[in-house]
């Protein structure tokens, strides 16, 4: 992913990203603000910020989802959360739940550099995105 760094969002945007990226459909933002737990105000926010990066769609009270753009991030995005969380397990013993709330918190700090950097440590590819992780809660 060139054109966006996963350093310039913010972690609430890749909240929603990683959420609409294994949701697989549009949904609306009232139900949105339930499945990813932010509030109504802070999700408006995020969202016109995610519009304004061309990473979703959303008109005011319509569904929201994503662009191609913002599938590309997301599973960019995602394949991060997936690295951060194996880290954070097999070097550090979190459990999954815990592991994968760090890897939200986390993954806009990890540049590609150091996410490569544990792929190569745990033979792992960056373009491989792991379904185990999809259905943990936020």
């Amino acid at each position: 992913m060139n054109q966006i760094s996963c350093e310039l969002l913010k972690e609430k945007d890749h909240r929603v990203l990683d959420f609409l990226f294994y949701w697989k459909r549009p949904i609306r933002p009232g139900d949105l603000k339930k499945e990813v737990k932010i509030k109504h105000s802070t999700l408006n926010s995020t969202l016109k910020r995610l519009v304004e990066t061309q990473l979703i769609t959303w008109e005011k009270y319509g569904p929201v989802s994503l662009t191609s753009q913002g599938m590309e991030y997301a599973a960019h995005l995602s394949n991060h959360h997936f690295i951060i969380e194996k880290f954070l397990v097999d070097t550090l013993d979190l459990q999954k739940i815990q592991a994968h709330s760090e890897a939200i918190h986390l993954a806009g700090a990890f540049s590609c550099e150091l996410i490569q950097k544990i792929c190569q440590k745990y033979d792992l590819s960056h373009d491989t995105i792991n379904p185990e992780y999809c259905t943990l809660d936020y």
